[in-house]
């Protein structure tokens, strides 16, 4: 073998060497992005929400925000996408707020000013404390809510809490699958440490769910949402997919909003 092949064949391997130890040490970099400047409720022109530290298992201070509605209408706990703060998706669920709605939201570790590092365990353990907290608030019904990421941890909360419904807007089946998806981040979905395995936990539910999807979305691939409503196993299921709708405008522009209010009026 020469000299150049030899050469070029260290090259290569010293390159797939780096770009593992980048993807799997690094990982979270590239998949979430956290705001840390904390903003709150006033300053975000959402007064009426109230600020409520809940203690996790391991005694983590978790933030969150909580508007009391109706005593007839039902509770809905709300968990966000995998950047920003609360204080950016707030003010995109006043109408529901408006209709009396009571609304709960988790902040993620390490966002915020919620200290310490998300992972699938503790997102999901964090989860668990969330409900608990607000269920011994309420007698009212109980709503799950995720958009993007947040729908991976709503379906981890089912496995360990059972709601009265579920609202899931651009899901992904998987992290696994997401990755894999991306073409520019080749096997890297076999470096994952969290799979956040939606696939596997949809099986198992036993309540209404309503799926919603921006036909449009480049980020998350429809066909997600596609394969969740075709594994869920409850007859009680309805999956939107909305034309010419993008992965943000979905939520940030509140295309999402009708469909789900007509939905909830099942439960009031």
């Amino acid at each position: 073998m020469s000299r150049k092949i030899l050469k070029f064949t260290f090259i290569v391997l010293l390159l797939c060497l780096i770009y593992c130890f980048t993807v799997y040490f690094f990982q979270d970099r590239f998949l979430f992005n956290p705001d840390k400047n904390y903003k709150s409720p006033q300053e975000v022109n959402t007064p009426d929400f109230v600020e409520i530290p809940v203690k996790a298992k391991d005694g983590t201070q978790l933030m969150t925000w909580y508007f009391k509605g109706k005593d007839d209408k039902p509770l809905i706990l709300y968990f966000h996408g995998n950047s920003y703060q609360l204080s950016a998706f707030t003010p995109h669920l006043i109408q529901f707020t408006k209709l009396g709605y009571s609304i709960a939201l988790l902040e993620y570790r390490g966002f915020g000013n919620t200290k310490g590092k998300i992972s699938q365990e503790t997102v999901f353990s964090d989860a668990v404390d969330f409900y608990d907290y607000y269920k011994d608030k309420t007698n009212n019904k109980i709503i799950f809510y995720g958009y993007s990421f947040g729908c991976a941890v709503v379906m981890g909360l089912t496995q360990n809490r059972t709601p009265d419904g579920i609202i899931l807007t651009a899901p992904f089946s998987s992290f696994y699958n997401e990755v894999k998806d991306k073409y520019y981040a080749p096997f890297a979905y076999c470096l994952l440490k969290d799979k956040y395995p939606s696939e596997e936990y949809i099986k198992n539910i036993s309540s209404p769910i309503l799926i919603m999807h921006g036909k449009k979305d480049k980020l998350i691939n429809p066909k997600h949402s596609q394969k969740m409503f075709d594994l869920a196993p409850v007859e009680e299921k309805q999956i939107i997919f909305i034309e010419d709708i993008n992965h943000h405008d979905i939520f940030f522009k509140e295309i999402n909003v009708p469909i789900i209010i007509k939905w909830l009026e099942q439960f009031n």
